[in-house]
């Protein structure tokens, strides 16, 4: 017998992917017999290849993604959207600029309470790569962009925001300026636009993974980044808002070791400043981080703690202020990870990482805590899914997913955008996309999509490793 197209292997089940697919993910049925991800609360908020992804909400139940289209000639977008409970809904996206820059760091958005509005910031590619900002009103799922202004006129690689909300202004940090060094500058938002006092250097070393957090205790914004000039060591400087001017203290190391992938979040419960990053003094490139406390225009810090135990990329961090704990998301072996830590004094305790999409690369990871919903929205890029733009909801433990005692069937063997037709290894068959197993040992299908030693509630027998990638899928 001849087959013409797919033939059809022993133990492989074909179904139409409800939602995005990543190489390796496990995979369940669903009632009108699609397949999914174990996690639904996987959304694509872009079916192309996407860039530089930065994300912010109202704490209201709305939030605003940013990003770079390569599907659209590169172009700047911008879109909306609202969740309630696990259920994410995006308006149109609406083109911010005709062309985007896509380093690393090269997009930020923050919500300014003040004024209802959010704030973007960005490389415009099609204005000789000049950081450029501009108001947004949401209303419903709705954009409308206010006049972008230029906020340096100087070529910028890496710029991150955030809101001061004793000043009710917004702090702009970037590199630029004579040399490229640290710079910052107030912004004013007023309707629907926003307005700067001059640029000030606030220290003199070359920044990357430039990452700026307000501390409302100490009324202080501290920037952080790696001095990319020199050691590569982690620096921070705090910076004080008077009017529209900002000044900085003194600059000094928080991490005396080349770091990288930057990212820190405010802990308003424990007053502290979490800061993660991948340390390559730690184990060559370990996920660390480490708990900082602003006394004046200076900071002191506890001992770094590891919260991976292999090289660490792309790392977001959020608190959730619900729970009172930070998350960290970030890339490894080529799955995205979760870690929920615990600020205690002056030290950060972490607890099981979760794998929460697996396959394939993750990258340009940007979350942020919707304290309406109590749910982190997380925004990537999914190499494993053709690098579509993937967000991704969670809640305070990694649970919340679909999976059940029956559903199971099997896992991807490639990656699949929503609605193409997907290939499942499945029963007996061997699947050779996993990471990290030990041969001979039987794995469960954990509630957050993970494979585990221990069965999870409902048990759901994965099946029995023979190597470190490949499994046995259930019989």
């Amino acid at each position: 017998m001849r087959f013409i197209g797919n033939a059809p292997v022993d133990g492989e089940v074909r179904a139409i992917a409800s939602g995005a697919l990543a190489t390796g993910d496990p995979v369940v049925v669903n009632a009108d017999g699609t397949v999914s991800n174990i996690f639904t609360n996987l959304t694509i908020f872009n079916n192309a290849s996407t860039f530089v992804p930065a994300i912010a909400t109202n704490g209201s139940g709305t939030f605003l993604l940013i990003y770079r289209d390569d599907g659209n000639s590169q172009a700047g977008m911008a879109v909306a959207g609202t969740i309630s409970g696990s259920s994410v809904t995006l308006g149109t996206a609406v083109q911010i600029t005709s062309e985007m820059g896509n380093s690393r760091l090269s997009t930020a958005v923050v919500y300014d309470p003040d004024n209802s509005k959010f704030v973007i910031a960005y490389r415009d590619a099609n204005n000789d790569s000049y950081l450029t900002s501009r108001v947004v009103t949401v209303t419903g799922t709705t954009v409308s962009l206010g006049t972008a202004v230029v906020v340096n006129s100087q070529t910028v690689t890496t710029v991150d925001i955030a809101y001061d909300t004793s000043a009710n202004k917004v702090v702009f940090g970037w590199r630029g300026g004579s040399g490229t060094l640290v710079a910052g500058a107030v912004g004013t938002v007023s309707g629907t636009s926003i307005s700067f006092g001059s640029t000030t250097i606030v220290a003199s070393k070359r920044p990357d993974y430039m990452n700026v957090v307000y501390d409302s205790n100490a009324n202080k914004t501290a920037f952080f980044y790696k001095d990319a000039a020199d050691t590569g060591d982690g620096y921070y400087v705090v910076c004080t808002v008077s009017g529209t001017s900002i000044s900085g203290g003194s600059t000094a190391a928080f991490d005396a070791a080349d770091v990288q992938y930057i990212s820190a979040a405010y802990d308003s419960t424990a007053q502290k400043i979490v800061i993660a990053y991948r340390d390559e003094g730690n184990s060559g490139g370990y996920g660390s981080a480490i708990v900082g406390t602003i006394s004046g225009t200076s900071m002191t810090f506890g001992s770094e703690t590891s919260f991976t135990d292999a090289q660490a990329g792309d790392i977001s961090v959020s608190y959730d202020s619900t729970n009172n704990q930070t998350f960290i998301f970030c890339e490894k072996s080529n799955t995205l990870q979760g870690i929920i830590g615990t600020v205690s004094g002056t030290s950060i305790s972490f607890g099981t990482p979760a794998t929460l999409s697996s396959g394939g690369g993750k990258s340009y990871t940007s979350s942020t805590f919707s304290v309406s919903s109590g749910k982190v929205l997380v925004a990537f890029r999914d190499q494993a899914a053709s690098n579509i733009g993937t967000l991704l909801t969670v809640d305070s433990n990694f649970a919340g997913g679909n999976l059940t005692s029956e559903n199971f069937i099997g896992f991807a063997n490639s990656g699949y955008a929503d609605g193409q037709s997907a290939a499942i290894n499945s029963t007996c068959m061997v699947d050779s996309n996993q990471t990290s197993l030990t041969a001979g040992q039987t794995y469960y299908v954990q509630t957050s999509g993970a494979l585990g030693t221990t069965p999870a509630d409902p048990s759901v027998v994965a099946g029995t490793a023979i190597s470190s990638k490949s499994i046995i899928v259930k019989g």
